[in-house]
């Protein structure tokens, strides 16, 4: 049996497994679900952001929001094109549907890179808006968003952190 995650806030309450041995009843259990925080691991990796008010997506009464992978997906030579493709291709944590992300949910990344750990401070990694024959990277040391070459980049290693939507 699959049990789907549930995130609704008012998802607490009785879950009635029944189970029959002949004739009789073996169990019922109640669940209560917990909201999930930035830096929890979930769904094959760590939650970096919740949806707030005004954010494209955000449900009062559902908390979603964004988990990023625990590891990077890195090719050499630097080529962005492969990097994403190896990274919508990925099963990661025994889940797919990853992803790189957009240059606005990079720099969420980034600002909540303490709580995800294993980030490489010295590294750009790339996001997945593009501006013409280039794309938006960003450095985590300093947290600066460039434009960046799709191949060949020569400063720094370009890596991917996938993530994807709960």
């Amino acid at each position: 049996m699959v049990m789907k995650h549930c995130l609704k806030k008012s998802c607490s309450g009785l879950l009635k497994a029944v189970l029959l041995s002949g004739l009789g009843v073996v169990s019922v259990a109640e669940l209560s679900m917990a909201e999930v925080k930035v830096g929890d691991t979930f769904a094959g990796g760590k939650v970096v952001y919740i949806l707030q008010p005004g954010d494209q997506g955000y449900k009062p009464d559902e908390q979603h929001g964004l988990i990023a992978a625990n590891e990077d997906v890195a090719v050499e030579p630097a080529n962005w094109s492969v990097t994403k493709s190896m990274t919508e291709s990925r099963e990661i944590g025994g889940t797919k549907g990853w992803r790189v992300p957009t240059r606005e949910e990079l720099n969420k990344v980034y600002q909540n890179k303490a709580a995800l750990g294993n980030l490489k401070d010295y590294s750009y990694y790339w996001s997945a808006t593009e501006s013409g024959q280039k794309v938006w990277a960003q450095d985590f040391f300093n947290g600066q968003q460039v434009l960046s070459p799709k191949a060949g980049a020569s400063s720094g290693i370009r890596r991917a952190r996938p993530i994807k939507d709960f």
